[in-house]
């Protein structure tokens, strides 16, 4: 068997593993590879093909992206022919550790529910709709109403810069981040990977700020392979020591308070993205935890110029037109409004007591689709679905992440009846109103982690 390199492990796990790059039998240096089920392929030429696009492709270079792989497609015997062309590298030594963490094709509830979601879902409308099988596309409707939204909000905005048109502005901002760069670069907004990473730069780096390539390593590396893991998931631990969501982390005596300050600190996402996205992608080409081993110089150049354009329409133009004294604050608003919104709806799906991984069973352990249904939640109906590009349907996301947001709603009552048949609990707020006992009990978990574990055994 090929040896097991010794790395210097991120936070990430085995698919973020760090440190120096093996070299060994059949291994060349100007060339890219992957590591799946525990065997290397060589991906070089596949990028040209890729039917997710380069991009996506480039999130396994370097690292074990067997989860990736599995969970991204919903056709498994695609999967297996698609392998069967890459070709095979016979090497001494392995890119990384093979993954420890449960794979999605060994989950039997996983594989129940993909097969019913092909079935009742994607194969009449690929009769009725002309939908393809893969789940991909269908979205033109939703992402050219966020388009339009943004594209008034931003004419009202520099047109006349108001705390008014800055928090419409961030509202539409958070409706990209959500309804078209989250579903783009997952690669499921359009057939095209061309136009879902165009869609995904601009609706990320563009209207709101943030690198999408930064987006991609963090979000689908990270956190959709771990959900809620408290060393490999970056959503629960770059939010330390300032959140404690997790009760593994060490409890600082501010955390008794942090019910109180933690919507206070929702509005500087905006800031936080902008100094981390320059830190991780122009210095450490590496989010915690996570190296960007596939990075290419287009993607930087990508990232610069998205910057530039960001900061040119949201600051630079109403500032040359109205003045920058009357643009500071309507600028801050559209920032600060943006970020509260996105915060509170994003932070509501994973953080409720009964979602941590210490308080999974040991077959949820054991089985990556139950680790995923048990540390999600989902809230709220199809109208949110549309305001929130599916955010608020997590729990189908995390089975589903490479598919259009708009397939959610009908795959959420297959999600619900297969977990009643195996005892497993389903973590839904349905309704128009979803959204307030959720962010209730977001609130009472926050207060049980802001208890000092000293006080309380």
């Amino acid at each position: 068997a090929p040896q097991q390199p010794e790395l210097a492990m991120g936070k990430g796990g085995n698919a973020s593993a760090t440190g120096p790059k093996p070299v060994g039998k059949g291994l060349k240096p100007d060339r890219q590879y992957t590591q799946i089920r525990g065997q290397v392929y060589d991906i070089t030429d596949f990028a040209k093909s890729h039917p997710g696009g380069a991009q996506l492709l480039a999130l396994a270079v370097g690292r074990d992206a067997t989860i990736l792989f599995e969970s991204h497609h919903v056709r498994p015997e695609i999967v297996a022919k698609t392998l069967k062309t890459l070709p095979k590298v016979d090497t001494d030594v392995n890119l990384c550790p093979d993954e420890s963490f449960p794979k999605p094709l060994d989950s039997p509830i996983y594989r129940r529910i993909q097969q019913r979601v092909r079935d009742e879902i994607m194969a009449p409308l690929e009769k009725s709709k002309g939908r393809v099988p893969s789940g991909r596309g269908g979205c033109q409707l939703d992402a050219a109403v966020v388009l339009a939204c943004f594209a008034a909000c931003l004419a009202w905005y520099v047109s006349n810069p108001t705390l008014l048109s800055g928090c419409a502005l961030g509202f539409a901002g958070y409706w990209s981040g959500t309804g078209l760069q989250h579903t783009a670069n997952h690669g499921g907004l359009c057939l095209s990977s061309w136009w879902n990473q165009a869609w995904g730069w601009f609706g990320s780096d563009v209207v709101i700020g943030k690198s999408s390539l930064e987006w991609r390593y963090h979000h689908m590396v990270s956190h959709h392979s771990y959900c809620n893991d408290h060393e490999r998931d970056q959503d629960v631990y770059t939010s330390f020591p300032l959140i404690r969501l997790d009760e593994s982390q060490p409890w600082k005596w501010f955390h008794k308070y942090q019910q109180l300050y933690t919507p206070l600190v929702w509005p500087l996402l905006y800031v936080a993205s902008q100094t981390g996205d320059f830190v991780n992608v122009m210095v450490n080409k590496a989010s915690p935890g996570v190296e960007y081993i596939g990075i290419t110089k287009n993607e930087v150049w990508l990232y610069v110029i998205g910057k530039v354009a960001h900061v040119f329409l949201t600051f630079g133009l109403p500032a040359y037109v109205h003045g920058v004294a009357k643009t500071l604050v309507p600028f801050l608003a559209y920032g600060a409004f943006g970020s509260f919104v996105l915060c509170w709806f994003f932070i509501v799906s994973h953080n409720l007591d009964g979602l941590r991984p210490s308080q999974l069973s040991a077959k949820t352990k054991g089985d990556w689709g139950r680790w995923q249904i048990e540390t999600s939640a989902t809230w709220g109906n199809a109208f949110w679905s549309f305001l929130s590009g599916g955010l608020n349907y997590q729990i189908e996301h995390h089975m589903f992440p490479g598919t259009a947001h708009n397939l959610y709603p009908a795959m959420a009552p297959i999600i619900k009846e297969e977990c009643a048949k195996e005892g497993i609990p389903y973590n839904g707020f349905d309704g128009y109103f979803g959204l307030l006992p959720i962010t209730a009990r977001m609130f009472a978990f926050l207060g049980k982690m802001s208890q000092n574990p000293a006080k309380t055994k």
